[in-house]
């Protein structure tokens, strides 16, 4: 008997399904994913989808019903169906219970949101296509039937502990097209649409690079390749590219930035990432969701819950409780795939890691006091942020107002204390020259150097100022030997990074501005930001602008400025882009603004959108 049927349309497809039970051949439909899945059985003969309890329910999205009710009948679960615009509502209903989400990627999009927004414990199998769909199902039900027992690690070489990964080259990457392995390891650069090695790229893409493209939508953040521009690496060749879908899989456990969006995607599906790698032999990719700081131990704790046989929503579940501490917010996992799937694991495998006199003048007094007690141990926690800013220096600028406070009635005290505060405004001004140049070349990560130190204390919804959703976070971090070191940055499921702030308590400095900006070739583009000042203090530093790791682009360089804004007030920014004399690539360049005032460490994220 035959163990699967090739279905001659989507009509004979959901008609075979909806009578589809366990035994019967299982109905699937011609695709690209298919024909990678029989690769893998030389003999031709596909394997008989399993009957197995799996627990939680199953939720069909829109179009997908025939290949979820198929999903819930093999695994004993009930099967709901709901319209993509309902599905969020639905889901809140199931708190904490493991949900399958089975849906066409874009009736996901017109969701609105990740489906696990809600609270439910939700896997979601998702696809661009149908047939894809049908397959994935299919997979999920087969998953023991090929591959080998092995985790396989790709780590870019900048990354910690990248000693230990199986390769940091794309070349290592070339076992992945030939063996299905049980878990492939992705840690590196990144964002929805990719993942970087210095030498080469994982692409969402299942097609040709300058294969024909479906129309999108002009909100989207558009990538070189969807303006017929190639690659966004411009170093690299085709081959050098390796689409997601040729990857052999059992599981994708991805450490990039945003691999997984579905449901709150910035970038078209066409592009996914995870969608790809769903498009290949993988049964489900558990990848990073938003902006990602890479933690040793999550990779151990993966590892540990697949090996006490968890279903991979309570694997993810895991993640997030004993990864959460370390950065929180910033160390979200996403599922696709079947979050009541137990992936089979060899045993043995469990995760390895006063006389009275003159008096003095209180209002100068007050000034000295302000530098010492609340500006300078302010600028004393910038080298903890950034490994550019001069920690001599401040040590300079502290003994100084140690030694003007040794005579609080001297003749000339007011005139020293005005020159220190202009040498303290200076050094602010230098200080974010150096971090805007660092950024143009080498990159950034706002507090890189005590990113590791850092634990979440808090977390609050909030409407984003970009989009105007309901979908920005607000997360307090405090490191954990330094505990007057707090950071708070405002993330968006959406936008990404909105800004960021080393200031505690509400905000009362702000820079405030567009997180998408458009701009055109062969024009000066004047990006800009309100400087916001909400205390009583007049606020002075520097304020500039930088794209992100952009020198070798051929984008202009950075920026910087001097700035003063009275208390209660605000001032504006504009960072004078020069696209005439520079003519970078098309293409959606991260880009950031930085400033010292005062002593608070800002930053505000802008996606340069340039045509």
């Amino acid at each position: 008997m035959e163990t699967t049927v090739l279905c001659r349309d989507a009509a004979d497809f959901a008609a075979r399904a909806g009578a589809w039970a366990p035994g019967r051949p299982f109905p699937l439909l011609a695709c690209p994913a298919l024909d990678r899945y029989r690769s893998l059985f030389p003999g031709g003969r596909l394997p008989e989808a399993e009957r197995a309890g799996r627990p939680g329910v199953v939720v069909s999205v829109g179009d997908a019903a025939p290949a979820g009710r198929m999903l819930a009948a093999a695994t004993g679960r009930e099967h709901h169906e709901v319209e993509p615009e309902h599905l969020l509502k639905r889901l809140a209903g199931y708190a904490g219970e493991l949900v399958a989400v089975v849906g066409l990627a874009e009736d996901l999009t017109a969701a609105g949101d990740w489906p696990g927004a809600t609270g439910a414990t939700v896997g979601v199998l998702a696809t661009r296509d149908l047939p894809s769909l049908a397959c994935l199902v299919y997979r999920s039900l087969t998953v023991g039937a090929v591959g080998e027992d092995r985790v396989f690690i790709a780590s870019h070489p900048m990354l910690e502990d990248s000693e230990s990964a199986d390769t940091v080259e794309f070349a290592g990457l070339g076992v992945l097209r030939e063996r299905r392995l049980k878990v492939v390891v992705v840690r590196s650069l990144g964002k929805e649409c990719c993942v970087g090695l210095p030498d080469g790229i994982i692409c969402g893409r299942s097609d040709p690079i300058d294969g024909p493209l479906p129309p999108f939508e002009p909100h989207y953040r558009h990538m070189p390749c969807m303006k017929g521009e190639g690659c966004h690496r411009a170093d690299l060749t085709e081959d050098q590219r390796l689409p997601a879908a040729d990857v052999h899989a059992t599981v994708v456990f991805t450490h990039s930035c945003g691999s997984i969006g579905v449901g709150a995607n910035l970038y078209p599906n066409h592009i996914a990432l995870a969608l790809g790698f769903m498009e290949g032999t993988a049964v489900a990719v558990v990848g990073a969701m938003g902006v990602h700081i890479v933690q040793r131990s999550a990779q151990a704790e993966f590892e540990s819950a697949l090996a006490d046989g968890l279903p991979l929503g309570r694997v993810v579940e895991r993640l997030a409780d004993r990864v959460h501490p370390i950065n929180g917010y910033l160390n979200r996992f996403g599922l696709l795939g079947d979050p009541g799937l137990v992936v089979p694991w060899p045993s043995g495998r469990a995760a390895l890691r006063s006389t009275p006199g003159p008096r003095a003048d209180e209002a100068v007094v007050r000034r000295l006091a302000e530098l010492n007690n609340v500006i300078l141990p302010r600028l004393e926690r910038l080298p903890w942020l950034e490994p550019v800013v001069d920690a001599a220096e401040i040590t300079g600028l502290r003994e100084r107002v140690r030694d003007l406070s040794a005579d609080l009635v001297a003749p000339g005290l007011a005139g020293e204390v005005t020159r220190l505060e202009d040498e303290i405004a200076d050094f602010q001004v230098r200080t974010v020259r150096q971090v805007a140049a660092s950024i143009y070349v080498s990159g950034w990560n706002y507090g890189g150097p005590s990113l590791d130190g850092l634990r979440q204390v808090a977390q609050h919804d909030e409407t984003c100022p970009s989009c105007l959703r309901d979908t920005a976070v607000l997360v307090t971090l405090r490191h954990a030997v330094h505990d007057g070191l707090t950071v708070r940055t405002l993330q968006c499921r959406r936008c990404g990074d909105i800004w960021w702030s080393s200031e505690s308590g509400e905000p009362s400095v702000v820079l405030h501005g567009p997180v998408d900006v458009d701009a055109v070739r062969g024009t000066v583009a004047r990006p800009a930001r309100q400087i916001r000042n909400g205390g009583g203090e007049t606020l002075r530093g520097g304020i500039g602008f930088a794209f992100a790791l952009r020198k070798r682009f051929g984008l202009p360089p950075e920026t910087c400025s001097p700035v003063t804004v009275a208390p209660y007030s605000t001032a504006t920014y504009t960072a004078e882009t020069d696209l005439v004399t520079y003519r970078p690539r098309p293409d959606v360049h991260t880009s950031v603004f930085v400033a010292v005032l005062n002593g608070h460490y800002l930053a505000s994220a802008m996606m340069l959108r340039l045509s």
